[in-house]
């Protein structure tokens, strides 16, 4: 079992946590035969729903909230190198900030208009420690598994030498993220 970085308890509620991952990480349990299956999102699910500003839409098949968009990555992630080579550029010396996201998830899509694209986030993954990357899950899934152990989205992963020492699950606020950074050792 992967020890889960310290640093994810920010403040983060139990309860928001769960609200956090649930976007796009699992479906659903299937509707049992006295319980018909609904085209409504399950209330927990409308609510982060109502929060979202990308253009989305539930998928009562899958459980998912389904993106609309797709919204572009900030240039130094979106020019990044893919995260094997990240990992070998970055040496001993850097750490991997890999962002595990899905172009079909708008959590993830959200996450990268309001938190990856924010000024203050850019510059913090702009200093010499860090080397920003991006996995889009559904197109590099080797990718995924083989370095981050897992597809869950959104993610956000701290690597050093090729293996993860801290995770940020979850859609994220700019300032959020920006904590978990620099709350990251150096």
């Amino acid at each position: 079992m992967r020890l889960v970085s310290r640093i994810i308890t920010l403040s983060t509620p139990p309860v928001a946590l769960a609200i956090l991952l649930a976007g796009c990480s699992s479906p659903p349990p299937a509707p049992s035969a006295e319980q018909p299956a609904s085209t409504a999102p399950p209330p927990r699910v409308q609510a982060w729903m109502d929060r979202l500003t990308v253009k989305h839409e539930y998928d009562p098949k899958t459980g998912f909230i389904v993106a609309r968009e797709t919204v572009a990555l900030p240039p130094i992630v979106r020019d990044a190198p893919p995260l094997d080579a990240a990992i070998a550029q970055a040496g001993s010396g850097r750490t991997v900030i890999a962002f595990a996201t899905a172009d079909r998830c708008a959590p993830c899509q959200q996450y990268k208009r309001d938190a990856i694209n924010d000024p203050a986030v850019v510059a913090r993954l702009s200093e010499a420690r860090f080397l920003p990357t991006h996995v889009e899950v559904d197109r590099s899934p080797a990718l995924a598994d083989a370095y981050l152990g897992a597809r869950s989205i959104p993610m956000t992963y701290a690597l050093r030498d090729g293996k993860v020492v801290a995770e940020l699950p979850g859609q994220r606020s700019a300032a959020e993220l920006v904590a978990w950074l620099d709350a990251l050792p150096r």
